[in-house]
């Protein structure tokens, strides 16, 4: 008789609790209707983030200079957009929701579900994951302060010299990157449909346009690019009876890491401090904790 009381007791807590559980696994949430609210660090954002900038693919030693490029811009970036004082309060002070109005993309956990599948998602998540935490709180600074690190996927054999960017900007000289030149990405021809041909007035030293003529207007050269939705530049421009060929060197706008080279020189022994100093001159790499 008691059992049958016991077992009836215990059916009657599990039909109350039931939908309370229920709720928890659909919703994450004790109300039921409320949102999963999930428990973020820094290190777990810059996680987020990586696999937006860099392919997953490369080597550990290019993702941890990347990890270091993306926390050194974020704490940058958030100290400014909440009026913080220093990186430990700006740090602090970052949420997931306000990644986008900072100017960063990122893979929440389902979005790298879809991304990578579930064959892939353990391991490209621990490989990002690994170059947050293997690099935790490592940033580039400039007097203490952390600096603005541009990057870009593949240079068109140099990197651009950073007083393109004004006088700020003296840490960024033009380096070597002739392993681009291997990227599938290095060479692209597109046929634009124009009345004619625009006139290059001046390139930079590492040949990326910085003026050019269309018709009445003058534009610049990455105002240009981002106008014809070309990957680069550093191009030439030639009329054919199909209209004019495009031919651009590089992708992206060549200032700062190249992240095709940067895995280069991962595959070939160099740490992520190295690589990071190859592309960003006289800069301190510090712990901001």
């Amino acid at each position: 008789m008691k059992e049958k009381i016991k077992t009836g007791i215990s059916v009657l807590i599990i039909l109350i609790l039931l939908p309370y559980v229920a709720a928890v696994f659909r919703t994450g949430s004790m109300t039921g209707t409320g949102e999963t609210i999930r428990e973020m660090d820094l290190e777990d954002l810059v996680a987020e983030i990586l696999p937006a900038q860099m392919p997953v693919n490369y080597e550990e030693e290019a993702l941890k200079a990347q990890a270091v490029v993306i926390r050194t811009n974020l704490l940058r970036e958030a100290m400014e957009f909440y009026g913080s004082e220093t990186m430990e309060e700006a740090a602090a002070a970052l949420q997931e929701k306000d990644l986008d109005a900072l100017g960063f993309s990122h893979y929440t956990p389902e979005e790298q579900l879809k991304l990578w599948g579930y064959d892939s998602l353990e391991r490209y998540g621990e490989k990002c994951a690994s170059a947050a935490e293997d690099t935790a709180g490592l940033v580039l600074t400039e007097n203490g302060a952390p600096v603005d690190l541009p990057y870009h996927a593949v240079s068109a054999g140099k990197t651009r010299d950073g007083s393109l960017l004004g006088g700020g900007y003296a840490y960024l000289e033009s380096v070597d990157c002739s392993g681009d030149l291997q990227s599938a990405d290095y060479l692209k021809i597109v046929t634009l449909d124009l009345s004619e041909v625009p006139e290059i007035l001046s390139r930079d030293a590492a040949g990326y346009v910085t003026e050019v003529r269309l018709g009445e207007e003058v534009w610049g050269g990455e105002e240009f690019r981002s106008r014809y939705g070309l990957g680069s530049s550093c191009f030439t421009a030639e009329e054919t009876e199909e209209g004019v060929r495009v031919t651009t060197k590089g992708l992206g706008h060549g200032l700062g890491l190249s992240m095709y080279q940067a895995n280069l020189q991962a595959l070939s022994g160099m740490q992520f401090q190295e690589i990071l100093q190859y592309f960003y001159k006289g800069l301190e790499c510090i712990s901001f904790f």
